[in-house]
């Protein structure tokens, strides 16, 4: 068995100013970095085998950090583990971007690959294809060691990509009573037991939303689980692993 923990990166500058990021970007701020800080000693004492990034600059910064206790470990960025783009609402005030697209009514056609996405933004399926292939490549990579022998049984991987993106691997792979669940704060550590012999890594999952530093969440949240009566998300491809 294989453990995997995804992190969400540390708090930016946008966080704070409560406006949409997706695929805008923006750099940690003092108390993001502390933040960072503290979830990196909260790991410290993890054997960390392997280590894959989104590319985008605040988790690059964050995984910076993270990763100084475990200098041998060589990072892997897959462009999959990108934010939601949401468009021409990057950037901009998050009441903006929620008023145009309600959590509700947004993130279940999210699910099922329908959603066309905001202008300027990326369509449903994309966005899920993207996904599909970075966290394929990551229990690709780990079906490849295990098959090595006993020396890679065991091993624990560390994933440091977005909100969104986190969510919806979680809820296409875990199932959608994540949504149910609390909110997910800045440097939030969800953990993952896999067997990489199973084609889809048969995962178990072990804690959500974990928040090591107490920062909380920087926006307001509401129970929205009933939005997802009846809806049933794209399966995961896991044919296609990023990179391979």
């Amino acid at each position: 068995m294989a453990k995997i923990h995804f992190v969400r990166h540390g708090r930016t500058v946008l966080n704070e100013l409560r406006r949409t990021q997706g695929a805008a970007d923006s750099p940690l701020t003092p108390e993001g970095r502390k933040g960072v800080e503290v979830c990196r000693d909260h790991l410290a004492q993890t054997p960390l085998t392997r280590a894959y990034l989104s590319p985008q600059g605040r988790v690059q910064e964050t995984a910076s950090i993270l990763l100084e206790p475990h200098p041998e470990v060589v990072p892997v960025n897959l462009i999959g583990l990108r934010e939601y783009n949401y468009g021409i609402y990057d950037g901009g005030p998050d009441p903006e971007m929620h008023a145009a697209l309600p959590t509700e009514e947004h993130l279940p056609p999210v699910l099922t690959g329908t959603h066309p996405g905001a202008p300027e933004g990326i369509h449903a399926r994309d966005y899920l294809a993207d996904i599909d292939g970075a966290i394929a490549r990551v229990v690709a990579d780990l079906r490849a060691a295990a098959a090595q022998g006993a020396a890679h049984d065991g091993e624990e991987v560390l994933v440091v990509s977005h909100g969104m993106t986190i969510m919806t691997i979680m809820s296409r792979w875990i199932g959608l009573e994540v949504y149910g669940w609390a909110p997910m704060a800045n440097c939030a550590i969800t953990s993952v037991e896999v067997d990489p012999t199973a084609p889809d890594g048969s995962p178990t999952l072990i804690r959500w939303a974990y928040d090591p530093a107490d920062q909380g969440v920087t926006f307001p949240s509401k129970d929205i689980t009933s939005a997802f009566e009846g809806i049933v998300p794209v399966p995961i491809d896991w044919e296609h692993p990023e990179g391979l």
